[in-house]
């Protein structure tokens, strides 16, 4: 509807073109809860379905990179990892019991640079997404840094509650080590809940891996400060709510019913990075939008790890820019800039 706007009355930010109009109104239908609707939610499904095709048409990469596709099995978890998962431990556990027939979907990308690998978290408030409907962003990454990309399928909420998606992200870790790669060749990187995914399985981890880099990640889920109000007519989220049964967030801790457990689940560190402990944090990369809802806990957060962490911590704030833009439309506003920083942050380590 925006886009429409756009050609009678112009664009909703007085700095926006037509594409930067059309990519957020992309990234906000397919990030819309549509669960509430029949119809909406039947085109979502099919828009998933075949978005590694629709991407390809809208966001075309021109990368002759190797593309493997692999599957991850299930590891046992090291009985050491849990001792900081506070009340994760059990829950971690059954499920790691309940998953050793699991065999994940992956994919990975080579590139120039065979002695360091990203490990990618992908977005979609964890109700969505697979690695293969990400392997632009895979390719992008690749393309933009020189260094090869995994990217994983973990299993979704509410099918798959929380921390399922913890367990699927460590067995990939592991995956990655018995490829050979030690914790100082391995870089973390997630846009949106895959971002808040990347920082949880660090936190779980604790590991001395190379780097961080996160694109508008999920770092709160209280939906409080100014900016969810100051940017909710121009981003592409809704707040997060557990009194809403269709929410990804209440889909993700409380699928089959509330507890009083389930609100203090909002301030866990696993859950919202901005509590967690980030004083071992490794070189940390974190761009972010001045529209989007998240803006204030991103900023917050950056200003948290810059406290506490000796390591550096760089903050990229894209003026006017929505959530995770750089999956936009090439040539969307800022969407080279921010390519090549990563490129550049990552080649400065």
């Amino acid at each position: 509807m925006s886009t429409i706007q756009f050609i009678v009355s112009g664009p909703m930010l007085p700095t926006w073109d037509r594409r930067t109009q059309l990519s957020r109104d992309l990234i906000r239908f397919l990030a819309t809860n549509s669960s509430e609707s029949p119809l909406l939610r039947a085109l979502g499904v099919a828009c998933f379905k075949y978005w590694p095709i629709i991407s390809q048409i809208l966001q075309p990469v021109h990368s002759n990179a190797q593309i493997s596709e692999l599957t991850i099995p299930a590891y046992p978890l090291n009985p050491a990892v849990l001792e900081a998962t506070g009340l994760w431990a059990h829950k971690l556990t059954s499920i790691a019991q309940a998953s050793q027939q699991m065999r994940m979907e992956a994919e990975h990308i080579a590139s120039t640079d065979s002695k360091h690998i990203i490990l990618y978290l992908h977005g979609g408030s964890y109700t969505s997404g697979t690695a293969r409907q990400y392997r632009n962003m895979h390719l992008r990454l690749a393309q933009a840094t020189g260094v090869q990309v995994l990217g994983f399928s973990y299993r979704l909420a509410p099918q798959a509650p929380y921390p399922t998606q913890l367990y699927d992200a460590y067995c990939a870790y592991q995956y990655v080590r018995d490829l050979g790669f030690s914790d100082d060749h391995i870089i973390f990187a997630g846009d949106s809940a895959g971002g808040n995914l990347a920082l949880a399985l660090w936190q779980l981890l604790r590991a001395p891996i190379r780097a961080l880099v996160l694109l508008s990640p999920r770092v709160d889920v209280t939906s409080t400060r100014d900016s969810w109000k100051r940017n909710a007519q121009v981003d592409v989220l809704r707040p997060y709510t557990l009194d809403n049964s269709h929410s990804t967030i209440r889909q993700l801790l409380a699928p089959k019913g509330l507890s009083q457990q389930t609100y203090q689940l909002l301030s866990n560190p696993f859950i919202a990075p901005i509590h967690a402990d980030l004083t071992q944090l490794p070189p940390i990369l974190v761009q972010v939008g001045t529209a989007e809802v998240m803006l204030d806990d991103i900023v917050e957060f950056a200003a948290q790890a810059q406290m506490q962490s000796s390591s550096t911590v760089e903050l990229q704030q894209y003026e006017n820019m929505f959530h995770v833009f750089q999956a936009g439309l090439p040539g969307t506003r800022h969407f080279k800039e921010a390519w090549e920083r990563i490129g550049a942050f990552i080649r400065s380590l």
